[in-house]
């Protein structure tokens, strides 16, 4: 399947090549071309702003595309969004789409949207640039297309392929990880990287900044990766269990789920030095099993599932005619480092909340109970 993608999406590419080099329509952008949404602007979660400044009172109708929404990580993005869109008294309709992980069915989720005349739609593109040419479409019938969460290599055109868009910088993110990898296993060792699903900009943005600091560093080698997984802990973990029948020594994972522990714990081999993103269960994978393998260091960044606010706040912005100066590209920092004496970096493990629930998630404890048990 990966590599049928990637043959829909290279002449996808080729196909939009001299359609990026048009001007928009005079009306697409004449809505939205006088509000200043700093695109190029960095910051962190501390520079995040309230909502209701940007709301404004006409009706509006909102939606988030989602290129795929079967896991965890995609509930409770959505109910991000929900809860943040239910701030806005003004908002009379708030939609919520899944792509199923097909090119073709978001395309056709997104032209619908604008058929609904839906003034924000917020996307992630699991997909890649083959949703380009429709969120272009969007922006031309003068909806405020935000995708997020795109990384922050080259995706599309500001202006002309969407609005704008805000995304936590992954090939900062890949750089950190990395880092922290080098530095835990002394610059020697055998490493590998899991990624999403295939194509999306995501993973090959981080991949840019992860491979800067391997290649700096000869006594790391990448021994695969990123490997597809899909986001899927069940894939993840099958992936990693053929990993470790392959390779006799594997110092560090770099991997968003927590099937690479448990194919390691199956296989009764020491949990390796692992970097990614924060989650309850792998918290507690380490609380429990971290003094039987002293190998299984911890570090881990925010899973930014909020970050799908920020677009909100930007599309809101601009369909009001307001300038919105909160960064666009959002550094994240650890959240948890066992290697660190610093008792803010300490692992979390919360027994009382479902294994799937993101200690960093902007919605509660409760929130997450309700919807990670459908």
């Amino acid at each position: 399947m990966a590599s049928r993608t990637r043959l829909i999406l290279c002449a996808t590419a080729v196909a939009l090549a001299s359609q990026m080099a048009m001007a928009a329509p005079a009306d697409a952008e004449n809505s939205f071309s006088k509000v200043n949404l700093a695109p190029g602007k960095k910051g962190g979660i501390q520079d995040m702003q309230d909502i209701s400044k940007y709301c404004g009172t006409k009706p509006l109708k909102v939606a988030y595309s989602d290129g795929w929404g079967g896991n965890y990580w995609r509930q409770i993005t959505r109910a991000e969004f929900e809860n943040e869109a239910a701030k806005c008294p003004n908002i009379t309709e708030v939609r919520y789409t899944d792509g199923e992980f097909k090119a073709e069915k978001q395309i056709a989720d997104i032209k619908g949207l604008i058929a609904q005349h839906f003034d924000v739609i917020l996307v992630f593109a699991d997909t890649g640039v083959a949703q380009l040419k429709v969120m272009r479409e969007a922006l031309n019938a003068g909806v405020a297309v935000v995708p997020f969460t795109t990384g922050d290599a080259p995706f599309g055109e500001i202006g002309k392929d969407y609005l704008t868009r805000v995304t936590e910088t992954q090939i900062g993110l890949g750089e950190m990880l990395a880092q922290w990898m080098v530095k835990t296993l002394d610059g020697k060792g055998n490493v590998i990287v899991q990624g999403g699903t295939p194509g999306n900009p995501m993973t090959s943005s981080q991949a840019n900044g992860w491979r800067k600091v391997f290649d700096a560093n000869p006594g790391i080698k990448v021994l695969e990766g990123p490997v597809d997984t899909n986001w899927d802990p069940a894939l993840a973990q099958k992936v990693t269990a053929a990993e470790i029948a392959k390779y006799d020594k594997i110092d560090g994972i770099m991997a968003e789920t927590t099937g690479p522990i448990r194919a390691f714990l199956a296989a009764g081999r020491p949990i390796p030095a692992w970097a990614g993103q924060d989650l309850n269960e792998l918290s507690c994978l380490w609380q429990d099993n971290h003094a039987a393998n002293p190998t299984f260091k911890l570090a881990t960044a925010s899973a930014h599932t909020w970050l799908v606010r920020l677009a909100l706040r930007k599309g809101l912005a601009a369909v009001n005619g307001m300038d919105n100066d909160e960064p666009s590209l959002i550094d994240l920092p650890f959240s948890e480092d066992s290697t660190s004496s610093d008792p803010a970096l300490a692992v979390k493990c919360d027994k009382n909340l479902p294994p799937t629930a993101i200690p960093s998630a902007m919605v509660s404890g409760a929130t997450m109970k309700a919807i990670l048990s459908k």
